[in-house]
């Protein structure tokens, strides 16, 4: 997660410097099993995608 967040954190970057405010975004991760790095990757995109059309 933290290196989805790593490789996707420009996403955010692009439009929080436009509006110029800060954010705290917390993540966590609740399940039984492990998904594979694609998955989580994927999930970490929508939630910063749906995050940049709230603003």
């Amino acid at each position: 997660m933290k290196a989805s967040f790593l490789l996707n954190k420009s996403l955010l970057e692009k439009h929080i410097t436009i509006i110029n405010q800060n954010y705290y975004i917390i993540l966590i991760y609740k399940a039984f099993y492990l998904p594979e790095f694609k998955n989580i990757n994927e999930s970490v995109i929508n939630i910063f995608n749906k995050i940049t059309n709230y603003c």
